[in-house]
């Protein structure tokens, strides 16, 4: 987006002088706008130059601080909320607008004539001072923006507004009673492996086109990583049952389906989302930090992600074609996995704090009333269980009758479920 914007206003900057000379319209209508710009030739290039030197000094001194302040919150929070500061429109639009107004004030300077009787752009001129009034606002609400932006509670929201938008197109439509049951993978013993050629984390998995590779094939295709998985240069990675020998092309248009980066991916990864607000609540727990109003604030958001979950229907790991033929079978995420991937880690390090230990039975309970699926329900009894076992250990009978009290409230419900 900065460079785009660059360009544009470069591209503006070349045309606009021109069409005030050659289209009469143009130039009639830029006479209305001459009272907006200095008359004196060397006067209009002393405020090119000025707008241009503000514009350019205000990007290396804003942008300088806010990266040491990114790097704090980076530090404190977790390294992997770069990301989502580095995909802010907000701070792409502001570098850009910069960036775009110094490239159009340099460019527009030499349209600007000293020692000649040539008619001034006041045109272009005028559109320079509206750049620098718009860049002036721009910093103003960007200065804000990033105010805001750096502060947990609202990184913690924004990374769980994008998993549940993540959540939604990986899982399907609402529940309609139960979700269907997933028999257990097995891998197959027989057929043609395929090794990946590349290393990094698995981003995306073109489902749609290997479903078609594999009905052309007539062949079923076995994925053995799921998405966000690390896969390492001559791993296996599909194996295809087909009839015959399988091509070295046909290898290669396999193996591209399976988009691999050096990051992990938000657009099909739901558990880099939690694995994010889990990485914040765990440093908030840690001794060196000690802030547990964090934790339980990633906890509530960790709950509505998986209240989410839990009233969608989850991925299949099997997809047949219109005759029924199992063509595709891939390792899936489910609810009681991303119930795991949410409080495995956060509760034993928050068993020593009464009040992360309450929260997390809270929002135990909060997901049990999203549901009547018993397994799911068993997933939730026992991490309350744990919750409310690893706690106990660290406190005295008489401190724990809340915690005992919510767990009692949770297996009863449970039960009338």
């Amino acid at each position: 987006m900065p460079l785009a914007i660059t360009l544009t206003l470069s591209l503006t900057a070349m045309a606009l002088p021109m069409l005030e000379t050659h289209v009469p319209s143009i130039t009639k209508w830029a006479q209305h706008t001459s009272w907006l710009v200095p008359s004196d030739p060397t006067m209009a290039q002393l405020l090119l130059a000025a707008i241009a030197g503000s514009c350019i000094t205000v990007v290396s001194v804003v942008y300088s601080v806010l990266l040491v302040a990114l790097t704090f919150a980076s530090m404190q929070f977790s390294p992997r909320i770069m990301t989502s500061f580095i995909n802010d429109r907000v701070s792409q639009t502001t570098l850009g607008l910069f960036i775009g107004t110094f490239a159009y004030c340099l460019i527009l300077l030499p349209n600007v004539h000293v020692f000649s009787k040539v008619t001034l752009p006041t045109l272009s001129l005028t559109c320079a001072l509206v750049l620098a009034a718009a860049c002036l606002i721009c910093l103003i609400y960007f200065i804000h923006h990033i105010a805001i932006a750096i502060q947990v509670n609202y990184i913690v929201d924004h990374v769980a507004r994008e998993t549940e938008n993540s959540l939604r197109s990986v899982f399907g439509m609402p529940l309609k009673g139960a979700p269907t049951e997933q028999e257990p993978l097995i891998e197959p013993a027989t057929g043609t492996t395929i090794i990946s050629k590349r290393t990094g984390y698995i981003q995306y998995i073109d489902e749609k086109k290997l479903l078609d590779l594999a009905a052309s094939m007539d062949a079923g295709i076995y994925i053995y990583r799921n998405v966000g998985q690390f896969i390492p240069a001559g791993a296996t990675c599909i194996n295809i049952s087909a009839i015959g020998d399988i091509s070295e092309t046909l290898k290669q248009q396999l193996l591209n389906c399976v988009h691999i980066g050096p990051l992990r991916s938000m657009e099909s990864d739901v558990e880099f989302g939690i694995f994010q607000i889990v990485d914040i609540a765990l440093k908030a727990l840690s001794p060196a930090v000690n802030d547990p109003s964090t934790a339980i604030c990633c906890i509530d958001h960790l709950t509505r992600i998986l209240m989410l979950a839990a009233t969608l229907e989850p991925p299949v790991c099997r997809i047949t074609d219109q005759n029924g033929v199992i063509r595709l079978v891939s390792k899936q995420t489910s609810f009681l996995r991303l119930l795991n991937v949410s409080y495995n880690q956060i509760i034993p390090y928050g068993k020593s704090d009464m009040a992360v230990s309450l929260r997390l039975l809270r929002a135990l309970q909060d997901i049990a009333g999203q549901t009547k699926h018993a397994p799911y329900l068993t997933g939730i009894g026992k991490h309350a269980q744990r919750v409310a076992k690893a706690c106990a250990s660290f406190f005295p009978p008489e401190d724990c009758e809340e915690l005992l009290g919510r767990l009692s409230t949770i297996e009863k419900r449970i039960e009338a479920k």
